[in-house]
């Protein structure tokens, strides 16, 4: 399989299974950052974007050469950061939170030669250290979210050749341990993101792929255990979330997509509805969001990208005003022509008019990747 073209989870799933068969308001005072002379162009692409302030910013994912890599943003320009890149066959990160300049969490998976396992790395605001972290067989990590620095939840996957499961840990403040998660019947169970609100009120999202059907896939923490929470699936074939964030007890967004469209879904306290989403090119595929970040009922985001007509990808980015989705332009560049193209994975916001989305840009069907990172002003989405 072509991993290259694909969103960020999906990436991870087929990087996995290729691994065994080798074995809210304006922030007072916050100033956008100004345009740069120098575009942040590095061999590889990013999976995730977590900005602490102005001017602290972290962005992973995967160089080309198959080594984690991260970002760092110190509100002037975006610099590549040493990172422990463990596994024979190559490693990634997949997401990343910041809970404060000197304490930030990214997980991924490591390629070995028994197949992935989970990987976090933690900087202390010196270094980016590997921590230990449990696996249930074949394992990744692909999201990642704080409720405080005592009080972190990671999901992906875990399982064996033949059954993928979901997996969950938590971090106490010393050690990541595994907690218990529903998995339904499906032969490829996993998750892909998680939002925390606080400790009785954590959100995981991913799909729960059968032999024909995938369906959305949705689990809360109470404090006490993950149940599944019942959502919409309005594609006839396949269903995917790929991402969550919470604002709140009764205000939380989840994307992915429904077969070919958008797939856009809003937790009221209640219960879980879809809410319409624009999708650009539909003769051509299709498109899909890949990550979503809110700051208040009537200010969030979501990013992904849309297949064009000449069998490439753009950037997809989506704002919401309170009222309804609307596509916003954005940069995307495409290197290698029509069959090239750019694809967003991940965005967070910081403020109103400070946001970051990452993601990558494809020279062509070969995937010879380069990193992507926009950022919003308030008026205009700018290459960085």
């Amino acid at each position: 399989m072509n991993t290259a073209r694909l969103s960020r989870k999906l990436k991870i799933l087929a990087w996995t299974a290729t691994s065994v068969c080798v074995a809210a308001s304006l922030v007072a005072g916050a100033k956008p950052p100004a345009p740069q002379a120098t575009i942040t162009s590095l061999a590889g692409s990013l999976d995730a974007v977590s900005a602490g302030s102005a001017t602290d910013a972290w962005a992973v994912g995967q160089t080309r050469t198959t080594k984690t890599l991260a970002l760092h943003w110190n509100g002037t320009s975006w610099t590549q950061v040493t990172t422990p890149a463990p596994g024979a066959f190559g490693s990634l990160l997949s997401d990343v939170t910041e809970i404060s300049p000197t304490n930030v969490w990214a997980v991924g998976s490591s390629n070995t030669s028994s197949g992935s396992k989970t990987l976090a790395l933690h900087w202390n605001g010196m270094r980016w250290a590997r921590i230990s972290t449990p696996n249930s067989g074949i394992s990744t990590l692909s999201g990642v979210s704080a409720v405080s620095a005592n009080d972190i939840w990671a999901v992906g996957s875990g399982g064996t050749q033949t059954r993928e499961t979901t997996l969950v840990l938590h971090w106490d403040g010393r050690t990541w341990t595994r907690v218990p998660s529903p998995t339904p019947p499906g032969q490829i169970v996993a998750l892909f993101g998680v939002s925390a609100v606080s400790a009785t009120d954590v959100w995981a999202v991913g799909r729960d792929l059968g032999s024909t059907t995938g369906k959305a896939l949705v689990l809360h923490w109470d404090g006490k255990a993950w149940t599944q929470v019942p959502s919409p699936n309005p594609g006839v074939a396949d269903n995917q979330l790929f991402a969550v964030h919470m604002t709140s007890a009764a205000d939380g967004w989840a994307v992915g997509l429904g077969d070919n469209l958008t797939l856009v879904l809003h937790w009221d306290g209640k219960a879980w509805t879809q809410v319409p989403s624009p999708t650009p090119g539909l003769r051509n595929g299709g498109g899909q969001l890949t990550g979503v970040s809110s700051l208040t009922g009537s200010d969030a985001w979501a990013s992904g990208l849309f297949h064009t007509n000449g069998g490439g990808e753009g950037t997809l980015l989506l704002h919401w005003n309170g009222t309804s989705w609307t596509r916003v332009p954005s940069p995307s560049p495409s290197p290698g022509g029509p069959a090239g193209g750019s694809f967003l994975n991940g965005v967070d916001m910081v403020a109103t008019s400070d946001v970051w989305s990452a993601g990558g840009t494809v020279f062509d069907s070969t995937g010879n990747e380069r990193t992507l990172l926009l950022h919003w002003n308030g008026m205009a989405w700018t290459r960085f």
